[in-house]
């Protein structure tokens, strides 16, 4: 049980810091070092190592508290660690082992098996991350040459890991036939005009006011490496599901999910028309103008704009006739 915030270790011969107890977050087996430095929006992870979303440029005060419910989280918390709130690896690896153990399923257990193996990877990287800072902290604004060199070390060795991960991570790429990926980027495109959609509702039977706003994004799901991530979908029972090229993830947490293949689920858009029953829809929600349906899972979302629904729904169908 950590007690301390910080605790004194020795990094090289006459090198000692204070290493921070609480959790570093990190991009790590999400995007390479390059990648996170130079370029792309800010990665938000949603709890557990290796899942979370890439944050889209919105003007949404709501899409904004969304994803500050998730940053507001990563701010050190010493109550947060003396509870063992805050991210785990070893509770997430012991997590993950569990659920490999009782898995069948034959995506479920590769999905497991890479992730219990990028755990490992990324544990080692989280801890070297912390050195990282701690050395920081010790340099402060002097100029110290030995330090520098240790600092630098420190960076090479994380840097020799990120090619660690990408050997256990699960690549997209390889799921499918390259006749699919090319399908499959054209859904992944039209997703993202999807995500644009300021307005996006799901039906709620607990909720005060009975439909609630949902936000969808592209993000990742333990550590799955894609170029252009996954397509997430979120609902207001708990669950996300996230669109690979030949099955759909419907999670529940990082180890409660399932791989439902595409081709056998029935993914519906259609337009509202004013003929239709929905004024209750339209007193709550206002200019609801189409709906994207999973009846499998009794999931209804619900759009402001039809065209980009249209277009994602097609190239769905599309990718599906290739399987």
């Amino acid at each position: 049980m950590k007690i301390l915030p910080y605790k004194r270790i020795k990094v090289t011969e006459g090198l000692y810091i204070m290493l921070s107890q609480h959790f570093y977050y990190t991009e790590f087996g999400v995007r390479d070092f390059e990648e996170r430095r130079y370029t792309g929006n800010r990665y938000v992870n949603t709890g557990e190592p290796g899942t979370g979303f890439i944050e889209r440029e919105v003007e949404s005060h709501g899409y904004h508290e969304f994803v500050r419910s998730y940053t507001n989280r990563q701010k050190p918390s010493y109550l947060r660690m003396l509870l063992g709130k805050e991210p785990s690896y070893e509770k997430e690896l012991a997590k993950a082992r569990k659920a490999l153990a009782e898995a069948h399923e034959p995506m479920r257990r590769q999905i497991l098996e890479a992730y219990v193996n990028s755990l490992g990877i990324a544990q080692m990287e989280e801890q070297l991350e912390r050195v990282v800072v701690g050395i920081k902290r010790k340099i402060g604004n002097k100029s110290n040459k030995f330090l520098v060199s240790v600092l630098s070390h420190y960076k090479s060795r994380i840097k020799k890991l990120e090619a660690d991960m990408r050997s256990v991570e699960i690549h997209v790429k390889v799921l499918c036939t390259e006749e699919q990926y090319e399908a499959y980027k054209e859904v992944v495109d039209a997703f993202s005009k999807v995500t644009e959609n300021r307005r996006v509702w799901q039906y709620n039977e607990d909720a005060k006011l009975k439909y609630e706003q949902v936000y969808l994004d592209m993000g990742i799901f333990d550590f799955i490496r894609s170029e252009n991530y996954l397509p997430v979908l979120r609902d207001t029972r708990g669950r996300t599901f996230y669109i690979l090229p030949t099955f759909v993830i419907v999670a529940k947490s990082n180890v409660d999910f399932e791989c439902v293949p595409l081709k056998d689920l029935t993914i519906v858009g259609q337009e509202l028309s004013i003929e239709e029953p929905v004024e209750v829809i339209s007193q709550r929600l206002g200019d609801v103008s189409s709906m994207l349906r999973i009846p499998a899972y009794d999931a209804t979302w619900y759009f402001n704009h039809v065209r980009s629904l249209v277009r994602l729904v097609a190239a769905i169908n599309e990718l599906k006739r290739r399987l």
